[in-house]
């Protein structure tokens, strides 16, 4: 049976996809910039923490390198939501407007076939390339927006909505660019990760080997470097090429030589001989440089810390009793006129009877709170008491 690596990547990079937008959607992690925390689950995580903030740059810093240690490229190839878009926009372009058509920013120039160039093949092409951007254009926004403001949004149902929908608009269009003639040029020149596999990456890692002892099977042979992703030639990848462990190669000489009965040429390979999954992985894990690995563990256990040790959020308090509260503020406002308007005669005993007239007013719309208010009615009264006793004794009241 010929191993087929094709579709097990597009059900990765489908899945990976679908997991990026259903992260933020279900509530999962959202990102509040008004308050600088993110919601975990509804729970707020303040980015205050040190530890918290430490942790999650260790993380950022290490991940990418260990895995340019183990696996290589395999993100690029196998998860990248750029490299999947990029791939569906070439396929749908070849398609519509020729097998060797090109609209990329750093190909040769507009190439389309005589008989492919009709306004129509156009038409679908730019409305599929909208569409898809209209999409994805809201999973940005499931970072900082439920799904039901996000709705609010793009449908223009609250007119303060608008900023956020220019944003939306702004940001479909950036996408929109990117399938339809960035693509793959954003990977060789604009990603960092791809920067970084040319800084840390090793010989060790995942790669594509070529049985060269066999090379006589290949002659006037060039098919795995026609379906090359990335237009590099597999049977010689020299160091400076950014093989994106795609397997797309490797299909292709298995498919060619399964019509004689002999095994294709290419193949991934790792730095060691183990063949259980087990000892293979192991064997990934122990290329890692261990300081990296030490640094990463160091960031998990501070990410963690950072989130265990948040402060409790305050109880939030429920609409109907500000609403109740806020009433009865307005009815003992206007039965303690006369005593609020000591009060701002700058006479110490007007205050404290204002307050207990409040306190006693509040009594008795809301007894709910008998004890806290019954003392507070006899603590201001007993001040006022004493304020009264003071001014009688030195002369100064009027």
């Amino acid at each position: 049976m010929i191993r087929q690596y094709h579709p097990k990547r597009r059900w990765v990079q489908l899945a990976t996809l679908f997991l990026i937008a259903l992260i933020p959607a279900t509530g999962l992690l959202r990102i509040d910039l008004a308050s600088a925390s993110f919601s975990i689950l509804g729970h707020q995580v303040w980015w205050s923490s040190f530890s918290l903030i430490t942790g999650l740059a260790l993380i950022i810093a290490t991940a990418p390198v260990l895995t340019y240690m183990t696996i290589g490229t395999l993100w690029c190839g196998w998860a990248c939501p750029q490299n999947l878009l990029s791939e569906w926009a070439d396929n749908l372009t070849h398609k519509l407007l020729g097998k060797r058509a090109s609209v990329e920013v750093d190909g040769k120039g507009l190439i389309v076939a005589a008989t492919k160039n009709k306004f129509l093949n156009w038409a679908m092409l730019g409305a599929s390339f909208l569409a898809v951007s209209l999409v994805l254009a809201l999973i940005p926004f499931l970072f900082f927006y439920t799904p039901k403001e996000t709705w609010e949004i793009i449908t223009l149902i609250n007119p303060e909505k608008l900023s956020p929908f220019i944003i939306y608009l702004f940001s479909v269009f950036l996408i929109f660019i990117d399938i339809a003639v960035v693509r793959y040029f954003f990977c060789d020149y604009a990603c960092f990760y791809r920067m970084g596999q040319r800084m840390f990456g090793t010989k060790d890692a995942l790669h594509v080997t070529y049985d060269s002892a066999r090379k006589a099977d290949c002659a006037k042979c060039n098919y795995c470097a026609t379906v090359c992703i990335t237009k590099i030639q597999p049977t010689s990848i020299a160091p400076h090429d950014i093989c994106i462990n795609c397997g797309e190669c490797i299909d292709a000489c298995n498919r060619l030589h399964h019509k004689s009965g002999t095994a294709g040429l290419l193949d991934f390979k790792l730095n060691t001989e183990s063949t259980s999954w087990y000892m293979k992985t192991m064997a990934v894990l122990g290329q890692a440089n261990r300081l990296v690995v030490i640094i990463l563990l160091a960031g998990l256990v501070m990410t963690a810390w950072g989130i265990a040790t948040q402060p409790k959020p305050e109880e939030k308090i429920p609409l109907a009793v500000l609403q109740k509260a806020h009433e009865i503020a307005q009815i003992c406002s206007a039965q303690c006129t006369q005593q609020e308007a000591a009060c701002k005669n700058r006479n110490l005993e007007g205050c404290y009877r204002a307050a207990a007239c409040r306190c006693e007013c509040t009594l008795q719309h809301d007894p709910a709170n008998s004890s806290e208010l019954k003392q507070c009615v006899a603590r201001n009264l007993e001040h006022a008491e004493a304020e009264h006793r003071k001014a009688a004794g030195t002369g100064t009241r009027p």
